[in-house]
């Protein structure tokens, strides 16, 4: 069952204490200055910085899964040993799909003074379902690593897209979407007015149902519920082999069913073999290339996928249980009419048979 989370729940969810307030000093100023000729760059990626997205069903009637890794690069004067003054700081949300070509990046620049929230006009591919909650989720963790930063960077402008501008319905919600992140309009204006990184703001009073976990505790729950899942299955796919047996036995012996009625029914198959618990999943960490990354949520989402087949499976297993359940008690129920019948046809075939012979005797006689 999909949880609700309201904008404060989700806003938990994110572990912002790992979003050090960026500050800069006259000593890192100077140290920039001297520097100037050597540059530094560092890329990180943290497990408080990847989640895993179920994206609640749209028109298909499945969930969409979708995991996002958030990558920050620093470009710094001098060295790694002893690093000067920032050069910029980007901050990129790469969102991985299922049966997706190529993820989608949506990257933040700062540079000492200023910081481009969207790079480029920011819409999300057709693989995610629009209305869902994810982009507001994206737009979220935007403003959560903007707001680290410090307070007078003033945040560049953002302009409506010319796709919702066509659109009456699109350019209502997304106007109401920049608004609600604290950005203003003026009259007739698709740009926005100048905005300081801590007046930027979180919507407030909307639900969603997009449920949001950490990539790691994520993936260990889905390791321990593929495992579990499997397991049913196995147990389901004996009893229907049971049932089945029983039910073949009680169209062809139903004398021997009448004599052992106490006897109770066939025992269920034994199951010892299960299914070893799915390999362990690598999560992306800092050094992964950009191929490494992609492989390495592919493995999750392939691992989400499993899950969902399972439960559809098991939901099969169990309606066809419940069909062979009626048969076992309509056969039950009957079992002296289908011994009649029984003994009828192998009287009918003997009698046959009899008549056949004696036809021979009486030809070969005459």
């Amino acid at each position: 069952m999909p949880c609700r989370l309201s904008w404060g729940q989700l806003k938990r969810t994110v572990h912002t204490k790992t979003l050090k307030p960026v500050t800069f000093t006259q000593r890192d100023k100077k140290a920039g200055m001297e520097g100037k000729t050597e540059t530094f760059i560092k890329t990180s990626v943290d497990d408080n910085g990847m989640w895993l997205l179920t994206v609640p069903a749209g028109s298909t009637g499945d969930e969409t899964v979708v995991v996002v890794v958030r990558r920050v690069e620093e470009c710094r004067y001098g060295s790694e040993d002893s690093p000067g003054a920032y050069l910029s700081i980007t901050s990129s949300l790469t969102l991985y799909g299922d049966g997706q070509g190529t993820p989608q990046t949506i990257v933040a620049k700062f540079v000492p003074g200023t910081v481009e929230l969207f790079s480029v006009e920011f819409m999300l591919k057709e693989f995610l379902p629009r209305g869902r909650g994810v982009g507001s989720w994206i737009m979220q963790q935007m403003v959560l690593w903007t707001r680290s930063l410090p307070p007078e960077t003033l945040v560049g402008r953002i302009d409506i897209s010319s796709v919702d501008e066509k659109n009456i319905h699109n350019l209502i919600r997304r106007s109401r979407l920049w608004r609600g992140l604290g950005f203003r309009f003026p009259p007739g204006e698709t740009s926005s007015m100048p905005l300081r990184a801590d007046e930027l703001q979180l919507p407030r009073g909307r639900c969603s149902t997009l449920r949001v976990e950490p990539l790691v505790s994520a993936v260990r729950q889905l390791e321990d519920c593929y495992r579990g899942l499997q397991e049913k299955i196995v147990q389901l796919e004996g009893k229907k082999r049971s049932q089945k047996q029983l039910i073949t036995s009680l169209q062809n012996r139903p004398f021997y069913h009448l004599l052992h009625r106490k006897g109770g029914q066939l025992p269920d198959e034994k199951c010892d073999a299960l299914p070893l618990r799915a390999e362990k999943l690598s999560l992306p960490q800092s050094g992964d290339s950009d191929l490494e990354v992609a492989q390495r949520a592919t493995g999750v989402i392939r691992l989400a996928t499993l899950c969902a087949q399972s439960q559809k499976r098991i939901l099969e297993l169990e309606r066809e249980l419940a069909s062979q359940s009626e048969e076992l008690v309509d056969l039950q129920a009957n079992l002296l009419s289908i011994l009649r019948e029984k003994v009828g046809n192998e009287a009918l075939f003997w009698g046959g048979v009899v008549s056949i012979i004696g036809f021979i005797y009486w030809m070969l006689g005459s």
